[in-house]
């Protein structure tokens, strides 16, 4: 009697410790698709990675290089990578079945938002070197399209959604490539490194690509040559916004030192999408880890992300919607009804 007395008194501590442990955190080894190495995007992946492994010790987040977020679209509709990044314009493609999709794409889904639109981290500039403008009487895009200058124009490379705004936005204020090519002139494709580059040699005149307000890249430009910032009509930025899912933005008159006026713009935003086959319980662990973690987030992520992101910047919504279980996470914190 005695033993099994003692038997129970030790089944019975055994189990009050064992309830005073915490159960061992769930641990992650994840993907995510972004961009080019070294970018903005490649930065987020850090800060992503820094707050999924603060949340869940033992926990990666691997940044795997891409095209952009046209191609992460697919890569994490068909479940080959779990998390990706696109922009609001990718997202819109995809979801319309535009080029280059063949069809449209139903089953993705919204993690959290990387950045919102208004952050302007892909913002369009249009920003022309002032000897062609002096040489040329050129004060406006109007002008270019009027005279059927040759300007050379660098946009972004092919197969990348800000090539396709930057298009655009020259077709709506009457300049297709043809017609740029019709006049004499150049349309080159180069990713915003190489863009520069072309900018500082002199081999061509108009740099069209959307970059963060303020970049390095643009603070480049601005160093080796002298820029006119180049306005948008309102119309047309418009009309590309609404077309790409970004939004009308602006710089204010003076935030360049090299333009008085400011300009107005289009700008889009960025999120992290997975599968709707993504189990529910992932979503939620991983949105958790976001919102929980923001200070990491922000502390090893891009500088600019740590002047703009905070829970409801994650929990801004997209074309797509949330994903279950990252929206149950953002209820329960009192960030989405």
């Amino acid at each position: 009697m005695r033993m099994r007395l003692r038997m129970i008194r030790v089944v019975a501590v055994t189990a009050i410790m064992a309830a005073a442990v915490p159960a061992l955190a769930e641990t992650y080894n994840l993907t995510l698709t972004g961009a080019s190495p070294g970018g903005l995007w490649s930065r987020i992946g850090g800060g992503i990675d820094a707050a999924i492994a603060k949340a869940y010790p033992g926990s990666t987040v691997t940044y795997q290089t891409s095209s952009g977020g046209l191609a992460n679209v697919p890569l994490v509709a068909s479940g080959k990578v779990p998390m990706g990044i696109a922009t609001d314009g990718d997202l819109a493609a995809a979801k319309a079945g535009m080029k280059p999709f063949r069809e449209k794409i139903d089953n993705v889904r919204v993690l959290f938002r990387a950045y919102t639109s208004q952050a302007r981290f892909q913002m369009t500039h249009l920003l022309l070197n002032k000897d062609f403008a002096d040489k040329h009487g050129v004060s406006s895009f109007a002008d270019i399209v009027r005279k059927k200058l040759p300007v050379r124009v660098a946009i972004n490379r092919r197969g990348n959604m800000d090539s396709d705004v930057s298009r655009v936005i020259m077709e709506m204020m009457g300049a297709s490539i043809e017609d740029i090519e019709s006049w004499g002139g150049q349309v080159v494709f180069a990713a915003s490194k190489e863009i520069v580059s072309l900018m500082l040699d002199r081999r061509i005149d108009l740099a069209n690509f959307g970059i963060a307000y303020n970049h390095p890249r643009v603070r480049e430009i601005a160093k080796g040559i002298t820029p006119v910032l180049l306005d948008i009509p309102g119309d047309v930025a418009s009309k590309t916004a609404s077309q790409f899912g970004g939004e009308v933005c602006k710089v204010k008159p003076g935030e360049y030192k090299f333009s008085a006026t400011g300009m107005t713009s289009v700008c889009v935003g960025a999120l992290i999408i997975a599968s709707a086959a993504l189990s529910e319980q992932t979503a939620y662990e991983v949105t958790r880890a976001m919102v929980e973690q923001i200070d990491e987030f922000k502390e090893k992520s891009h500088k600019l992300i740590k002047k703009t992101a905070s829970p409801q910047s994650l929990s801004t919504g997209s074309i797509y919607p949330f994903h279950p279980g990252s929206a149950r996470y953002l209820r329960e914190a009192g960030l989405m009804n």
